[in-house]
């Protein structure tokens, strides 16, 4: 049987995150604590309708929603600007939030 030595491709490494569908992970930091805020007209909800993530997660205190969403045409800086836009929502000032691109094994709800 003939062999042969395959010379192209990625070959995959370990410890690295790899995209192939132009999503991105997201850290959204509403600096104050967010546990109080979700339901109907919450601060979690206006959040979530601005961004419509593919999954998101709101956790712990720190005021932090970590999500997954589409990359194609936007960047943490555009979603961090949207997000400052939208104000104060249910008593949450939102003028000071942040937002930043994160791979999955940086999230951190901490």
């Amino acid at each position: 049987m003939a062999s042969f030595t395959r010379v192209n491709g990625l070959g995959h490494a370990h410890d690295t995150q790899y995209n192939t569908a132009q999503i991105v992970g997201m850290e959204i930091d509403a600096i104050v604590s967010l546990a109080a805020k979700g339901g109907v007209g919450s601060t979690i909800e206006a959040i979530a309708q601005e961004f419509n993530p593919l999954m998101m997660k709101s956790a712990g205190t720190a005021g932090k929603i970590l999500m997954v969403v589409d990359g194609h045409g936007q960047t943490a800086a555009s979603m961090q600007e949207r997000l400052q836009a939208l104000g104060t929502v249910d008593s949450i000032d939102l003028s000071s939030a942040t937002v930043t691109a994160r791979d999955l094994d940086d999230y951190s709800v901490a």
